[in-house]
């Protein structure tokens, strides 16, 4: 009887380790909102002009210092030219469609923006550069893809050994890429992560093994998963606590932020913010997320 049951989990578990978007909703329709913001970035000055970007409400630190805290949401549906919206997109469908469906569709959102956020405020840490892309927020699902399995592997066995393993060698392998190339947002990748990693622990769900009497009395037990899921609680409490980093990291990042002698190089200026100099240039130079 315990091989049948055996035969049983795996084959549920690779069922919802599949690569189909079946029951993944969110995840379609936030690949299709990054599309959308992509065709209206080029349509309205291109997804690679600097001042465009800026317009659209790009992540650019002496803004963000200066209190425009929409430039930590905005960011995460925009993109800088079609293979970063490709490669952020492969990522989502890939690995959102299955965190989807393993922790359900409102904590897979919640983690997808706070993580998102999470992201623009490292960012905005490390780097006063302009920014976008939803790196942060892809690797935020991808970790809490990684805690779900990690809290369920002994259940899901080599099914969750090998995905781990593959995951923490996709992760390790594009944060070395982040490190070394020019360009691209490290930092927002890392906080990203991190907020994932967290936010997944609190809201994740927890499987455990059951057993149930079959059709009649006569019928050997059935073994199977039950996947209880966290209370909501948790959930508001993930979210309040990335906010809470949000604020207080953004507002102590904000009190000395280099607003002298940022960027000179395309001369496009959009106000003072908050330099009693005067305002500072607009610089060519970006880093993608």
């Amino acid at each position: 009887m315990r091989g049948t049951g055996t035969i049983y989990l795996r084959m549920n578990q690779q069922t919802i380790l599949g690569g189909s978007l079946s029951g993944a909703p969110v995840t379609v329709a936030l690949v299709a909102i990054n599309v959308l913001v992509y065709l209206l970035l080029t349509a309205t000055g291109g997804s690679q002009d600097n001042v465009n970007l800026y317009r659209w409400g790009a992540k650019y630190g002496p803004a963000l210092a200066d209190g425009e805290w929409w430039r930590l949401v905005l960011p995460i549906f925009m993109h800088i030219g079609f293979f970063h919206l490709l490669t952020n997109s492969i990522g989502l469908l890939i690995f959102g469609s299955m965190a989807e469906r393993l922790l359900g569709s409102p904590a897979y959102l919640a983690i997808y923006l706070v993580t998102g956020i999470l992201g623009n405020v490292a960012s905005f840490v490390s780097s006063p550069a302009l920014g976008a892309g939803a790196s942060g927020a892809v690797f935020g699902v991808i970790g809490a893809f990684a805690v779900y399995l990690l809290l369920n592997r002994r259940i899901m066995g080599d099914v969750a050994r090998q995905a781990l393993t593959s995951v923490a060698f996709i992760i390790v392998l594009n944060i070395g890429i982040g490190f070394a190339t020019a360009g691209i947002d490290n930092a927002a990748h890392v906080g990203g992560l991190l907020g994932g990693l967290f936010m997944a622990y609190l809201v994740s769900p927890r499987q455990r093994m059951v057993i149930s009497q079959g059709w009649s009395e006569f019928s050997p037990p059935r073994m199977g998963v039950s996947v209880q899921r966290q209370k909501g609680l948790l959930l508001a409490a993930a979210i309040a606590i990335g906010l809470a980093i949000t604020v207080i990291g953004t507002t102590v990042r904000a009190q000395d932020y280099p607003y002298d002698d940022i960027y000179s190089i395309c001369g496009v200026s959009f106000g003072d913010f908050s330099d009693p100099d005067g305002p500072v240039p607009f610089g060519c130079d970006r880093i993608t997320g």
